[in-house]
């Protein structure tokens, strides 16, 4: 009979053991949800930043791209300057 309640003491023992550990598993898992959830704002926060930062990028290009190259403008300003130094030289042979 004695070791009837000693096995039946281990059996409680490791009963509440396991209630413990559940317990902890479940507040650790809870926690872990919420840690989660938070991740999950912070993501769409920095995916709304970085469509954002696409956007502002893609004007860029667009505003660089309809401006052209600087170095192309330069080049075209000096086209027009020699055409125009060309034009006047007729315009003065003309006369």
């Amino acid at each position: 009979m004695n070791t009837f309640f000693e096995t039946l003491g281990a059996v409680e023992d490791r009963v509440q053991l396991l209630i413990e550990r559940l317990n902890y598993q479940r507040s650790e898992n809870q926690a872990l949800r919420l840690e989660i959830e938070q991740l999950k704002r912070t993501l769409l926060v920095k995916e709304e930043a970085l469509g954002i930062s696409q956007k502002k990028l893609q004007e860029v290009n667009r505003s660089t791209s309809d401006q052209g190259n600087p170095l192309d403008k330069t080049d075209v300003e000096n086209k027009i300057d020699r055409l125009v130094k060309e034009i006047q030289s007729c315009i003065d042979t003309l006369d």
